[in-house]
This record gives C-alpha cells, structure tokens and sequence, in this order.
C-alpha cells in the first residue's frame, strides 16, 4: 500500500477541517432560518396559499370553515360572478359593528355592489362576544375596551386577531386569492378592530379603511396599547360630525377618548409622514385631510362629513333612526376601493 506524503496529508487534514466549517455554518443557518421562521409565522401566509386557485367554480355567498383555538367558524363570503378560480383575486374584509352581524354588515354597507363592479371577494367574519341583551349581535373581543353602553370587555375572550389570522388562512386554502391585496375595512366596533388589524397584521392586510371608528391602537383611556406595524399602513377614514356614538371630538366614555383627527395624526406618526396636513373642500358637508410624504408611499385620510352622523357615506337612505343622516355626497365604498387599489403588500 503506497504511503501519503507529507503534502497529501496536509491536504487531507485541511479538507476535513474544511468540510467541519461548512457542516457548523450549515448547522448555524438552518438554526437561523428556523427562528426567522418562527418569529414570522404568525403574521404570514399559510404555506399552499394557491390551494385555492384550482378553477373551481363558485359564485354568490359561500360558507368558509374556520377552526381556531378547537372551535370551528363558518365565515360568510361573498364571491362575484367574475370570479374563475384561476385569477388571484383582491380580498376585503368587512367587519361589523357592535351588536350587529356579518349579514347585517354587508346589508349596510352594500359591498356585495362594489364586489361586483371592480371583481374582489368580500368576507364577513364575525366576532367573539355575544353582545349583551342581544339574540343575534356580536361584537369584537378588543382587551381593556368595554362595550358600547358600558358593558365591561370579556375576561379571557378569543383572541380576534389570531382568529382573523386563522380566517385568512382558510380563504387562502378555498378561494384564489391576492395575498398582496388583502384589504380591511369595518364600522364602528369593527372599525375599531380594523384599527388593531393595521397594527397587528400589517404582513398581510395592505391597507385599511374603518368607518366611524378609527383607532390608533384599539384601544383608548390611560394605558393605551403600543402599535407597532411592520410596515407603514395606508389608512382612510370617514367620519361624521353628528356622530353621536363615537363623538367626532372624543368623549368621556372609556371606550372612547381622543378626537377622530387625533387618530389620524397618531397614524400619520407611525407612517412617518414628513408634511404637514393638506385640508381641501370634496363637497358641500365633506372635507379631506390628507397626509402625505410617509414613509413606504403610504398615506392618512380622513374624510369628515359636516352633515353626517354615525352612518356609512353612500348607504341608501338617508337617515338611521337613531343614529344620524347618512352623507350622499361621496360614497365610501368607491373612494375606499380606489384608495385599495393603490396599495399593495
């Protein structure tokens, strides 16, 4: 058997070596990835996001599944008629106010139109809580904020933003779908929670659109909640001035504290917006105070309607028994899809 000589030998021994190193950093970059997987999960996608996108054919209102905390949902879905199963399509959440439901929703706001005109899917989750003296209303479980009336926050009630998580999951899996365009919008309480969405699921939802409730945390009184988006959101919002359930001007109700425009600065400052408010006259009732110069191309409007109450701009009728006039000069679902459709994760 021949014998190595002195330079194979040192070969030999620096390959090993080499070949240690290369297993350690292997070892250190699949530890690495593993943490970053892990860090990320819960704000991204589910893995098999284009299950969905199988060219089935599905139209009109359909019932997704969703299983969350052993619990299983059915989410109403609204699907327009141009959908084909093989398109990706833009996905907005439309979140229900206090005492009301995800039917009742999209009754108000008449999404369904809209869905149709411009092709994007709507989905009508619903929240945790039972509201209080109600057979059928439901409102959001958003920790340290009471109900409206008062009534005090569930103790150890679902997690809202871990169940829309879930809910965007069991959408990607049965329908094809935009995961660049996941949209929020929502009224009132659902506002509210569309406000702790943009704070919490700023991965996936692109830009949001709450509706006489924006929030810049979610919540309100002494110790609010810190929102620290991922990436500056686009937001917009309507409100009126007559609102008398969520004071324009803020109120003593802890559920319920700062202006409206408050909220819309607190935003411009998470955004980074560099320039000061430009205000202009839309119409008769409506001003716009717009942000811009913020960071990411995002950017803050508000729309504050002078002749309005707590209503959605461009519902049909004119008034809510109770609740106010409801403006008809502009219409929130055309300005909030347009505003959608600039703005892509």
């Amino acid at each position: 058997m021949a014998v190595k000589t002195l330079a194979e030998s040192r070969t030999a021994r620096l390959l090993a070596v080499f070949a240690a190193v290369v297993s350690v950093l292997a070892v250190l970059a699949l530890t690495r990835l593993t943490a970053h997987q892990a860090e990320v999960r819960s704000s991204s996608p589910a893995s098999g996001t284009a299950d969905g996108c199988d060219g089935r054919d599905r139209r009109g209102w359909i019932g997704v599944p969703v299983t969350f905390s052993g619990e299983t949902y059915r989410v109403q879905t609204y699907v327009p008629n141009s959908y084909d199963g093989n398109t990706p399509r833009p996905l907005v959440l439309n979140l229900h106010g206090s005492n009301s439901t995800g039917p009742a929703q999209m009754a108000i706001t008449g999404l369904g139109a809209t869905s149709e005109r411009y092709g994007f899917v709507v989905a009508v989750p619903e929240g945790g809580l039972r509201y209080p003296g109600s057979a059928t209303g439901r409102a959001w479980n958003i920790p340290g904020v009471p109900l409206f009336g008062g009534h005090p926050a569930a103790a150890g009630g679902r997690d809202e933003v871990g169940f829309v998580g879930a809910t965007l999951d069991a959408l990607d899996r049965t329908l094809c779908l935009d995961d660049r365009r996941v949209y929020a919008t929502g009224f009132s309480g659902g506002a509210r929670m569309t406000s702790l969405l943009a704070c919490t699921l700023s991965r996936r939802i692109a830009a949001v659109a709450p509706v006489a409730g924006l929030r810049a945390d979610g919540t309100d009184g002494v110790r609010p909640g810190p929102c620290r988006p991922m990436r500056p959101m686009p937001v917009l919002t309507f409100h009126g001035l007559a609102d008398q359930a969520n004071p324009y001007d803020g109120g003593r109700a802890t559920r319920w504290t700062y202006p409206v425009p408050e909220a819309a600065r607190r935003w411009a400052r998470i955004d980074g917006c560099s320039k000061p408010p430009v205000l202009s006259r839309v119409s008769r009732h409506v001003e716009r105070t717009a942000y811009d110069g913020c960071a990411g191309n995002a950017e803050v409007i508000l729309y504050t309607e002078s002749d309005a109450g707590h209503t959605w701009p461009g519902a049909a009728g004119s008034e809510v028994r109770g609740f106010g006039r409801i403006n008809q000069e502009i219409s929130a679902n055309e300005l909030m899809w347009a505003f959608f459709a600039r703005h892509s994760l």
